[in-house]
C-alpha cells in the first residue's frame, strides 16, 4: 500500500499555487485511500517544504506550493561531514515507541549474562519468527536478552492475532509462545490485560509490516532474521 500510494501521489498537481497549510492538507486528504489519514503536518528544516507523515508510517515532504514531492533522506552538510537528517527523525520515532511501551507487557526470554536486550516485533506463524525462535538459546548465551512484542501481520481479527492473545494471556507465556512457535495448538485464552492492539499500534507507528523486525535500545529498526553473532557485532 505504501508505495502504491507515493506513486499516486506523485502525479498530484496544482492549477493554482496553494499558500497556507490548511489549504495544502485539504489537497492531501482528496487523494489519499480513505483508511489513511494524515497524522503530522509540520513546517520543514527544508525551506519550502513541509514534513507530512501518514498513518501508515509514509512520510515525505511537500512543497508549500503543493506542486512538488520528495521522498527520501534528507542530508545537511556540516563542514566535512553529512548529517543524515531522515535517519535522525527515524531514530527519534523508535525511540518514542520505546519510551511508551509498557516493559511489564513484553515476554522476555533473559539472559544470565545479559550485555544488551532488544524488542523484537513477532508473529507466532511467520517462518523466519519460528526460525529466530527455535535458536533463541544463541541469542541469549551471547548476553542478548529477548523481549518478545506481538504483531501479527494479517491484522487484529486474524487466527494469528488470537494465537498471541492465548500466549500473552497464559499463566506460563514463555511456555505458550515456545509452543505456539512450534505449531502446537492452544485452547483460546483472554484476559483484559492482553497488550496485542497496543503492541500492533506501536508497530503501526514506525511503519513495521513484517516479522520479525528487531528493535534496538539505541533507537535501531532491524527488519527480518538476524543471526545471533551477526547481531552481537551490530549491538557493539
Amino acid at each position: 500500500m505504501r508505495y502504491l500510494l507515493i506513486l499516486f501521489l506523485m502525479l498530484i498537481s496544482c492549477s493554482k499555487s496553494l499558500q497556507d497549510q490548511e489549504s495544502l492538507i485539504i489537497n492531501l486528504e482528496k487523494v489519499i485511500p480513505e483508511e489513511l489519514s494524515i497524522t503530522s503536518f509540520i513546517k520543514s528544516d527544508l525551506e519550502s517544504f513541509y514534513e507530512v507523515e501518514l498513518s501508515d508510517g509514509t512520510f515525505f515532504y511537500y512543497s508549500n506550493d503543493g506542486e512538488h514531492l520528495f521522498l527520501g533522506d534528507l542530508f545537511r552538510i556540516e563542514k566535512d561531514n553529512l548529517l543524515n537528517l531522515s535517519y535522525a527523525r527515524e531514530k527519534e520515532k523508535v525511540l518514542s515507541v520505546l519510551n511508551d511501551l509498557d516493559k511489564n507487557s513484553v515476554i522476555k526470554f533473559p539472559s544470565q549474562d545479559k550485555k544488551y536486550e532488544v524488542f523484537i516485533f513477532t508473529d507466532v506463524d511467520c517462518g523466519y519468527c519460528r526460525k529466530f525462535h527455535s535458536q533463541i538459546q544463541s541469542y541469549l548465551d551471547l548476553g542478548i536478552e529477548v523481549n518478545y512484542l506481538s504483531f501479527p501481520r494479517e491484522g487484529l481479527n486474524s487466527e494469528t492475532a488470537k494465537k498471541l492473545v492465548t500466549a500473552w494471556c497464559s499463566d506460563e507465556k514463555q511456555v505458550a509462545i515456545t509452543e505456539l512457535k512450534n505449531g502446537k495448538e492452544l485452547p483460546f485464552q483472554n484476559c483484559d490485560s492482553n497488550p496485542i492492539e497496543e503492541h500492533y499500534n506501536l508497530a503501526r507507528r514506525i511503519g513495521i509490516t513484517g516479522t520479525p523486525t528487531i528493535i534496538t535500545k539505541a533507537g535501531i529498526s532491524i527488519p527480518g532474521l538476524m543471526e545471533a553473532n551477526e547481531l552481537m557485532e551490530y549491538l557493539k
